[in-house]
Order: structure tokens, then C-alpha cells, then sequence
């Protein structure tokens, strides 16, 4: 028999055992989809879990199911590939008919495929991520709801999402260092204790504010971008007092705090000269990423250490 040619045996159950293309399938008469292999087929999904940094804080996007199986709990934004789009196509719709949402990328995550992670059949999904500005959120489709939830404060999720969640954030806490997630999730123009805290909140950690200063400043991945007409901080001028001074260095002394904070920064070590473009003795208060040095830092295997 020919590759082309098929051989068509009726069965009992008026069905049809073929044999195409090499291929055994069954042909159910009348089926909207009438070509069924002999092996078992597993559904695929796609969820999404996309990031955003809104109140000094980093949050993800959840929503709550409307149907069965768990419904009523929350879960990431996803559902059924259908038959005519790509893995990324149709993450990228079930984001927005379920949230409203409009990104205009998502990276690829990772395949999860634990045989028992669905209740309903054997279903692997496709998990992609993507960082994105605060925006409103809406549920739709069949989610009754959307919402931001801080990392720190998730409620329980459905399915496997705890564990898509963690590896996300493993990803994440890795791409930090080699790529500039963390300035899409910052206006264009940033301070430097807005992008201190935005690293701290994704890596879990807690920088000495002048290290972190000083290694950002050194490689050279920051530019000045402070507005025409600001006034500008000088040197040698000792700041207001404030949540972001360093009173290590008199922690046991009893005083008054403004008398503290002038007696603290006496004796602190004096702030590092910064690289500037603008008037002489002036500091930026504000930056923005020089992406041409970051890529350059980039293809020079360079990584960026905290």
C-alpha cells in the first residue's frame, strides 16, 4: 500500500479504523472532531504571571476563578490553547479576556506537567512571565475577578500555581543580574533609593544604602536625567533628616533627633564623587538606564553584582 493510500474497515461502535500516512487513527462519523489517534492526547494550557512594582511594593497579577474545578480561589490568569495558535498567542489572549490586561511581551517560563496537577484530565501547561507598568485590572471571561496581590501577601492558589509562582521568582531573582528587568518596572527617570528598594523587594534582601549607590554609580549603567530647573543638591551641605540616613554610627547616643542626625552625618564617611554631566557640584537626584552601556555590558559577559 501506497504512503497516500487509506484503508477504511467499518467496527461495531460505526466507526472507522484508518490507516493514513502511516498514522492509525479513528474517524468517528459525524464528530466536530472526528480524527481520534489511538494514543491518549493531553490538553494544554498557558498561565501567566506578570509582575508590576506599585507602592514600594512587588505584586503579582492573580485571578479568581469562576468555575469548577476550584472555584471561588485565585490562580494565574490562563486557560485551554486552542487549536489554531501558538503557545505565546494564546497566553497572550487568555491575559487579556480574563484581565483586561494588554502586554506586549511575555517571555517563556517554563513546561509544567505533573500528571495529577489538573483534576479534570492530563493537562501539561506553558507558563510564560512578563514585568509590566501598574496598570487597572478587570476580571472577564470566566474570571470573576482580577487583582494585584504583593508577593509577601498571596493567598492560596489553585493547582500547581504555588510552584509556577516560586519558579517565576527564582527566574526573576536570576535575569536581575544579567538583564534590565528591574528598570521596567520604574518610570523612565528613577531615583536611586526607588531602584534600591525595587532590587530589595526582588531579591529579598536589604543593601547599605551607600554600597548600593556607589556599585550602580561604578558600573556605569545609570545616566543623569534630572529635569531643567531643579535645584540642585551640593556637596558639603548636610541633607535634612529623613528615613533613608544612615544613624549607625550614633545608634547609642541619647539626643534630640535633629541634633542626632547633624552629629551622625559629621561623622559619617563622606558620599563618593557620583559621574556628572551637568553644573559642577551638583548630584542627580535623578537617572535613567543608559541601555546602550547595558547592552555593551551585556555582550562583554559582564554581570551585575549587588
Amino acid at each position: 500500500m501506497r504512503q497516500n493510500d487509506t484503508k477504511i474497515c467499518k467496527t461495531p461502535e460505526n466507526t472507522y479504523l484508518c490507516i493514513a500516512m502511516g498514522k492509525n487513527f479513528t474517524y468517528v462519523k459525524g464528530a466536530e472532531f472526528p480524527y481520534q489517534y489511538k494514543y491518549e492526547h493531553m490538553a494544554v494550557t498557558t498561565d501567566c504571571v506578570i509582575f508590576t512594582y506599585e507602592d514600594r511594593q512587588l505584586k503579582v497579577l492573580l485571578v479568581r476563578r469562576g468555575g469548577e474545578p476550584y472555584q471561588g480561589s485565585w490562580a494565574f490568569p490562563g486557560g485551554f490553547l486552542q487549536m489554531r495558535e501558538t503557545a505565546k498567542d494564546g497566553a497572550l489572549r487568555e491575559l487579556r479576556e480574563e484581565t483586561g490586561l494588554e502586554a506586549s511581551a511575555v517571555g517563556e517560563l517554563g513546561v509544567f506537567s505533573d500528571p495529577d496537577r489538573d483534576p479534570r484530565e492530563r493537562v501539561i501547561t506553558i507558563a510564560f512571565y512578563a514585568l509590566v507598568k501598574p496598570a487597572e485590572v478587570v476580571g472577564g471571561d470566566d474570571a470573576a475577578e482580577a487583582a494585584w496581590f504583593p508577593i509577601d501577601a498571596l493567598p492560596e492558589l489553585a493547582f500547581d500555581h504555588r510552584q509556577i509562582f516560586e519558579a517565576a521568582m527564582e527566574r526573576l531573582r536570576r535575569d536581575i543580574h544579567f538583564e534590565p528587568i528591574g528598570f521596567d518596572l520604574l518610570d523612565e527617570t528613577f531615583t536611586i533609593p526607588d531602584l534600591q528598594r525595587l532590587y530589595e523587594a526582588i531579591l529579598g534582601v536589604k543593601f547599605d544604602r551607600r554600597n548600593f549607590q556607589r556599585k550602580m554609580m561604578a558600573s556605569g549603567i545609570l545616566e543623569e536625567a534630572d529635569p531643567e530647573g531643579e535645584e540642585p543638591i551640593m556637596f558639603g551641605a548636610p541633607p535634612m533628616p529623613s528615613a533613608e540616613m544612615d544613624f549607625s554610627v550614633c545608634e547609642k547616643r541619647s539626643m534630640p533627633r535633629l541634633a542626632e542626625a547633624s552629629v551622625c552625618y559629621e561623622a559619617a564617611e563622606p558620599q563618593p564623587s557620583l559621574p556628572r554631566k551637568g553644573r559642577p557640584g551638583r548630584i542627580a537626584s535623578l537617572f535613567r538606564l543608559n541601555r546602550a552601556k547595558y547592552r555593551a555590558m551585556k555582550d562583554d559577559g559582564g554581570k551585575t553584582e549587588f
